[in-house]
């Protein structure tokens, strides 16, 4: 557990001071299509003791383009078309800033396998969705991931029962926050992330719960806070820049003297080992990778079900949102590494790492596969930020990484 002093107090207009913006809260149960169980996506949330997603800030990735799009978004059917990604008008051509694909519009139209418990404060202009900002009710008797070891002053706030909570931001992929236009202006864009946040902390008040934003981005914390919340510390994520040229040579003379030493002994043992590195659609290496997922949680003493696992990786690679890629990494036998990842715009997050347990080039397999192949691929495409995630931070760090803090905003009590 981190702590660090709060950011600086922000002074937090109310929703309706948004000149022409107004603010709802809607139930995904009362959308058409939305419960249709084959649009479930991925059960590893923050409710989930197992769930150890890497996903960590990539705003400014997509494209800015302007919001001409008139879509009525009183009509039920529109909005379901947005949340989903289907359909045309605003779901196709609106571009969106958030600080993961898990928060872009196709995602949160997937009501995280529990839609009676999740809705979604929607900001329109003109009937224009300018705004997204998901709300998760708690799980009855079960606390996420993230409170398990609370602060004091967190724990202090907790209801006595989780089913209380209410997840301000959404409670999937370790990351909290809110989709705004990327076509509006900063200062635009800042001020409908207040009003989803304030609308939302108004929501739980008036249903009596205890608002949570867990992981919210450094980036993004001075608009969740505000009138009687209070942010701490709770983590750190890792998010590795690359020079904008592509050019290898200069991604290592960024790195320093240490990091070009470790980053050159890498590429050196894995080629000795004689391993091989393979970029694929991540939906080919689903089933193989899940004995190896399986692997590393049972290594942190986490049993999930190697076919639960698939199921479930099978879903994020399916996902709508961003191009999903593996990074393989294999012997004569078989992968010994797979990394899962996600490009958005010039950005790529990495979302889960499977490792064999056994192998004798374990180290450079895992080294292979979440940096050294991602980096290669990142070059390639003309990425600038690979996203690594949460924990594990000195490998990270040792490679490039810079860390940035994510916290956890509660009611100031």
């Amino acid at each position: 557990m981190h702590h660090a002093a709060e950011p600086p107090r922000r002074p937090t207009p109310r929703a309706d001071a948004v000149t022409g913006t107004d603010f709802r809260i809607v139930d995904l149960t009362d959308l058409p299509d939305l419960t249709d169980s084959r649009d479930l996506t991925d059960s590893r949330d923050l409710t989930d003791p197992a769930g150890r997603a890497d996903l960590t800030d990539s705003r400014d990735l997509t494209d800015p383009t302007e919001l001409t799009d008139s879509t009525d978004l009183t009509d039920s059917r529109n909005l379901a078309a947005l949340l989903t990604g289907t359909g045309t008008g605003a779901a196709a051509h609106t571009a969106w800033d958030a600080a993961s694909v898990a928060l872009l519009p196709p995602r949160l139209g997937r009501p995280y396998l529990r839609p009676g418990h999740c809705r979604v404060v929607v900001a329109s202009e003109a009937g224009r969705p300018v705004g997204l900002l998901p709300l998760l009710r708690g799980t009855p008797g079960q606390l996420p991931q993230a409170l398990l070891d609370p602060d004091p002053e967190t724990a202090a706030v907790l209801p006595a029962d989780p089913g209380d909570l209410l997840f301000v931001g959404g409670c999937v992929d370790l990351v909290a926050g809110a989709a705004v236009a990327a076509g509006l202006t900063e200062e635009r864009r800042r001020a409908v992330r207040r009003g989803l946040v304030d609308r939302a902390w108004e929501q739980a008040g008036r249903d009596g719960l205890v608002p949570l934003a867990l992981h919210v981005r450094d980036d993004e914390v001075a608009d969740f806070r505000g009138p009687g919340r209070r942010a701490a510390e709770l983590g750190v994520t890792c998010l590795l820049r690359l020079p904008r040229d592509g050019s290898d040579a200069s991604y290592l003379a960024g790195l320093g003297q240490s990091g070009r030493r470790t980053v050159l002994k890498d590429r050196r043992k894995a080629a000795e080992a004689g391993l091989r590195s393979e970029v694929r659609p991540a939906g080919e290496l689903t089933a193989a990778a899940a004995e190896l997922v399986v692997a590393v949680k049972r290594r942190y003493g986490v049993e999930e079900h190697p076919r639960l696992v698939r199921a479930r990786l099978a879903r994020w690679a399916a996902d709508p949102a961003g191009e999903r890629v593996a990074f393989a990494v294999s012997d004569g036998a078989g992968p010994v590494a797979v990394t899962f990842g996600c490009v958005r715009g010039t950005g790529l997050e990495i979302y889960e790492t499977g490792l064999a347990d056994a192998h004798p080039h374990r180290h450079e397999a895992y080294a292979e596969s979440l940096f050294q192949a991602p980096v290669a691929f990142a070059q390639a495409r003309g990425i600038t930020t690979i996203d690594l995630g949460l924990d594990a931070t000195t490998p990270k760090t040792r490679r490039g990484a810079t860390l940035a803090p994510t916290w956890v905003v509660r009611p100031d009590q």
